[in-house]
């Protein structure tokens, strides 16, 4: 699994599900798939790929302000 963050705080790209819910970190399956997201959107000057490790997780957590253990993902529809 893959997600797309930030190059400047590793703040992930997420999907907001509701006023009192945190929001979805936005995953994808192969780093490919998530390089096209970027490409598409024309972000990748500001934003990377980064495999979901340990290390990855825990650094989003911290950009995001909460434990590892809280985050929640959701997958990116593809086609």
């Amino acid at each position: 699994m893959f997600a797309i963050v930030s190059k400047s705080d590793n703040f992930p790209v997420s999907r907001s599900v509701g006023e009192d819910k945190p929001a979805l970190i936005v995953t994808w399956t192969s780093d490919a798939k998530a390089q096209a997201f970027i490409a598409a959107k024309g972000i990748d000057a500001d934003y990377r790929v980064v495999a979901l490790t340990e290390a990855t997780l825990n650094s989003m957590a911290e950009a995001l302000g909460c434990p590892a253990d809280a985050i929640d993902f959701d997958s990116y529809p593809e086609q």
